[in-house]
C-alpha cells in the first residue's frame, strides 16, 4: 500500500529531481535534489531517504513497536541566485540548475564533506535588451546540454566550454517552457501551443517539424518523451490538459485528455515501465495515469470523437473527494495519415476510441490545495515539491 510523507522545509519548491544510481549501487536511488523559488535567497538543496523504519511508542504484533516512515534527511545546501527554473543531474555528483536570471549552474557534491559547490556557471545565457531573463529548461545528452529561455533561444553548451558552442536566437518569436534532447534531436514546446523539433546537424535555425494545438493557442508547459517509444510525446499546459503527440504525423496531437482543473506544471512517464505516467498541477494536485491494462490496437482502427469526459467534469467540482476514477480518452478530429504499415500497432496512448479504451487515474495527493510544481519518480516512488513549502515523498506505488 502507497503511503505518503510530508517535509516541511520552509521554502516554496519549484524543481525536484531524484539523483541517478551510482556505477556500484544495486538499489534504486535515495537522495533528491530540490530547488527553491520566490525568495530573498534561493537554495538548492540535497536531500537523503532513509529506507529503515523508526520505532514508534505503541504495542504491535509480536510485542513489538510499530514502525513509522523517516521523513528525508538534508544531506547540503548551497545558495543559488535567483529563482531554480529547472534541475539536472549530469551524473552521480554533477547537478545542473536553471535560474530567473539567466544563467545556469553546474554543482558539484563532494560525498566525503557532504557539501555542494560551484563547479562552473555559464552567465547571462538568455536576455532580453542585455538584461537576463529566465532560463526555463534544460536537457542533457552528454557532451551536449541545451537550454531554453523566456528570449525563445536555444544555446548548446558543454562542460569543457565556458561559451556556449551553438546558440539558435531566433529559435522561437514568443517563450519556450520545456525541452527535450535526444542524440542530436532538441524538441520544444512554447507558450502558443507550438511544440517544435530541431535537428542540432543542420547548419540552419530553423525547426525541421513544427507541431500545433488546434483551436485557441493554449501555452505548454511541460513534456516528456516515451522511453521506449521516442515519436511517442506528452505535454501539459495551461488549460490542464494532458496531450499524447506523435512525431510521425502531421501537425496536430493524436489524442487528449482533460484533465487537471488548472495548469499541468509536469509530466512524466515512467522510466521502465511507461505505461504508468504521472502529472502535478497548480490545482494541488499529483496523478498516476495508468493504462497497463489497456491493449493497444491498430490506430486506423480509432473513432475520433471531439466529446468530452463527464467524469473529469465531476473531478473538478470534486477533487479533493476521489482516489481512484477510470477515465475515457477524449478523441480528437486529426485523422492518421500513417502509411498502413505504420498503423499495425500503436501505444495505448495514442488511442482514441472513446468509450472502449480507458486510463485509471489515480490521486496520490488527498489533502493538498497548494500548487505542486514539480515531481520525479523512481522506482515504485515519487517525490514532488509544493508551495506549500514542503516536499512530499509517496512510496509503493502501485505499478503493474
Amino acid at each position: 500500500m502507497a503511503e505518503t510523507i510530508a517535509e516541511f522545509v520552509s521554502e516554496k519548491v519549484n524543481k525536484i529531481r531524484w539523483r541517478p544510481q551510482g556505477p556500484q549501487a544495486l538499489q534504486q536511488s535515495d537522495v533528491f535534489v530540490s530547488g527553491s523559488w520566490d525568495n530573498e535567497e534561493n537554495r538548492v538543496r540535497l536531500w537523503h531517504l532513509p529506507d529503515t523504519p523508526v520505532k514508534t511508542e505503541g504495542v504491535a504484533a509480536k510485542g513489538q513497536l510499530p514502525a513509522r516512515a523517516v521523513e528525508p534527511r538534508l544531506l547540503c545546501e548551497v545558495p543559488h541566485q535567483g529563482d531554480v527554473k529547472d534541475l539536472k543531474f549530469l551524473d552521480y555528483d554533477k547537478i545542473l540548475a536553471a535560474s530567473s536570471t539567466g544563467n545556469v549552474t553546474l554543482y558539484k557534491h563532494h560525498h566525503n564533506s557532504q557539501t555542494l559547490s560551484v563547479g562552473q556557471t555559464w552567465e547571462s545565457l538568455h536576455h532580453h535588451g542585455g538584461r537576463g531573463c529566465p532560463c526555463t529548461g534544460l536537457a542533457a545528452t552528454l557532451p551536449d546540454i541545451v537550454t531554453v529561455g523566456e528570449d525563445g533561444r536555444i544555446n548548446v553548451v558543454r562542460v569543457d566550454h565556458r561559451a556556449p558552442i551553438r546558440t539558435i536566437d531566433d529559435a522561437d518569436s514568443c517563450t519556450l517552457n520545456a525541452v527535450s534532447l535526444k542524440a542530436f534531436e532538441v524538441i520544444t514546446v512554447n507558450s502558443s501551443g507550438q511544440l517544435k523539433v530541431f535537428d542540432l546537424r543542420r547548419p540552419s535555425s530553423e525547426p525541421t517539424r513544427i507541431f500545433l494545438l488546434s483551436g485557441e493557442r493554449i501555452p505548454l508547459h511541460c513534456l516528456d518523451k516515451h522511453p521506449g517509444q521516442p515519436h511517442i510525446v506528452a505535454t501539459g499546459g495551461q488549460d490542464g490538459s494532458l496531450y499524447m503527440w506523435d512525431l510521425r504525423q502531421e501537425r496536430h496531437p493524436v489524442s487528449a485528455m482533460d484533465a487537471h482543473a488548472w495548469d499541468m506544471w509536469e509530466v512524466l512517464f515512467h522510466p521502465t515501465h511507461p505505461d504508468h505516467l504521472f502529472s502535478c498541477s497548480q490545482d494541488g494536485s499529483l496523478w498516476h495515469w495508468d493504462v497497463s491494462m489497456t491493449t493497444a490496437t491498430p490506430l486506423a482502427m480509432a473513432t475520433p470523437t471531439a466529446s468530452r469526459s463527464l467524469v473529469f467534469l465531476l473531478m473538478k467540482r470534486n477533487r479533493l473527494k476521489f482516489s481512484s476514477i477510470c477515465v475515457q480518452f477524449l478523441g480528437t478530429p486529426f485523422p492518421s495519415r500513417l502509411p498502413a504499415a505504420s498503423q499495425a500497432q500503436s501505444s495505448p496512448w495514442l488511442l482514441a476510441k472513446t468509450g472502449k479504451q480507458k486510463v485509471e487515474v489515480s490521486s496520490l495527493l488527498l489533502d493538498n490545495i497548494m500548487s505542486v510544481n514539480s515531481l520525479d519518480i523512481v522506482g515504485r516512488n515519487v517525490v514532488c515539491g509544493t508551495d506549500g513549502e514542503a516536499i512530499y515523498v509517496v512510496r509503493n506505488i502501485n505499478i503493474r
